[in-house]
């Protein structure tokens, strides 16, 4: 039989309408599973959040906590959890583990908290992992990428972001890519930053002629940056804290390093770079190119985040805002689907609701030693716009299924 193209169009936008309605029931039908009767209404459930706030990482951190304000807001607008409103409880670590640990005591013995959004850092997760498994209280950092924490096992401990064993690969794909012979790691000295040093040797092997930990407190980075000047590497690759990273790349630009191309660990993709001038001059001089963990713009889970961001904030999302976001709407689920407010409980939800949550990071599935199954990474390069305003213009993406993809000029 024949049919008219108005016919045709009819029919797709009828089936079109079938299936969204499909996906609405279907989702509503999720939340009164989710929400159990037994469930007691308490007035408000705690969730707590560690960031740093201040001190090296707090331009990054500061913005992070929204995301997890903005998911709050979205369940308490809606209802909260059978009534009871989500509370959100900060606190500042400052990116060291000592400050961490303070934090989860704080959370854990005073305010009672069985769920925590954070640490941002792989040294403070690890720090504390101990003592949130003793007290069985669930754990979801949004940024802690460290492949140390896989080795954790099954446990308290979950991370809505993918381990560094895939990051470096997709760093290892990008030197590939550009043909650079011999690479100069220049990272900070933590687990974070060894972790990354230490995977691209495993795969790049002779490539790395000099590797280069430095200390965020020193302050003063010239001897190790004479010591990359010496050996006139092809690239150089950073994985540096905001505040002693600026001083680095002002540093390289005094002496003349604006020739050697860079590249970057996510950690580098903030605008928080951007804030000094001679640092910014600096990373597009040198053609800053890196890898950051995607998220699928153009999905419904990143559009219903982003919209409700830019309504609330009036700003763009910084670095791991939707990661923040989606580790605490996974907490709030989990807390849903729970019988009880309790740790044990929360952690077996969390196992099952993560196998069916899509968000503005997409598919979150844990695997049994709380990582994440998938992962997808943009390849990002520092530009400048027209009207001079710096900018990290995605252009490539590797995943672990196709690797390198970068796209065409």
């Amino acid at each position: 039989m024949l049919y008219k193209k108005g016919n045709i169009l009819k029919i797709i936008a009828i089936a079109l309408i079938f299936f969204i309605l499909g996906i609405l029931i279907g989702y509503y039908a999720i939340l009164q599973q989710t929400t159990y009767v037994s469930f007691k209404k308490v007035g408000e459930i705690k969730i707590g959040v560690m960031l740093p706030l201040s001190g090296e990482l707090g331009p990054i951190g500061s913005r992070m906590l929204k995301g997890a304000l903005l998911a709050a807001k979205i369940i308490n607008d809606t209802g909260g959890i059978n009534g009871n409103y989500i509370k959100i409880i900060a606190e500042d670590t400052l990116a060291l583990p000592e400050k961490a640990i303070e934090a989860a005591k704080k959370l854990i013995e005073i305010e009672g908290v069985k769920v925590i959004i954070g640490p941002a850092t792989s040294t403070e997760v690890l720090a504390i992992s101990k003592y949130v498994n003793d007290r069985e209280v669930v754990l979801i950092s949004m940024s802690a990428t460290a492949e140390k924490i896989s080795e954790l096992g099954d446990d308290y401990v979950f991370r809505v972001v993918a381990s560094d064993v895939m990051q470096t690969q997709a760093i290892a794909s990008i030197i590939e890519e550009m043909k650079y012979k011999k690479i100069v790691t220049f990272v900070v000295a933590n687990d974070y930053g060894i972790g990354l040093e230490e995977g691209l040797k495993k795969l790049l092997g002779g490539k790395i002629a000099l590797s280069i930990r430095y200390d965020p407190a020193k302050g003063d980075y010239r001897t190790e940056l004479m010591q990359v000047s010496s050996i006139n590497p092809d690239a150089i690759f950073y994985a540096l804290w905001v505040e002693s990273g600026i001083i680095v790349f002002k540093q390289a630009l005094d002496m003349g390093l604006e020739n050697i191309p860079t590249l970057g660990s996510e950690g580098m993709a903030d605008v928080a770079f951007f804030k000094d001038e001679k640092a910014a001059e600096y990373i597009l001089k040198t053609g800053l190119t890196g890898s950051k963990p995607s998220s699928p713009k153009g999905t419904l889970g990143y559009n219903i985040f982003y919209e409700e961001y830019k309504k609330y904030f009036k700003e763009e999302p910084g670095l791991y805002c939707e990661y923040t976001y989606d580790a605490t709407m996974l907490a709030a689920l989990s807390i849903a689907k729970a019988s009880a407010y309790n740790g044990y409980e929360i952690k077996k939800a969390l196992e099952s609701t993560s196998k069916y949550y899509i968000g503005a990071t997409g598919h979150k599935a844990f695997d049994k030693n709380g990582d994440i199954i998938l992962a997808e990474y943009d390849i990002w390069k520092v530009s400048k716009s027209i009207d001079g305003e710096y900018f990290f213009n995605i252009i490539g993406s590797w995943n672990t299924v196709q690797g390198l993809l970068m796209k065409k000029e």
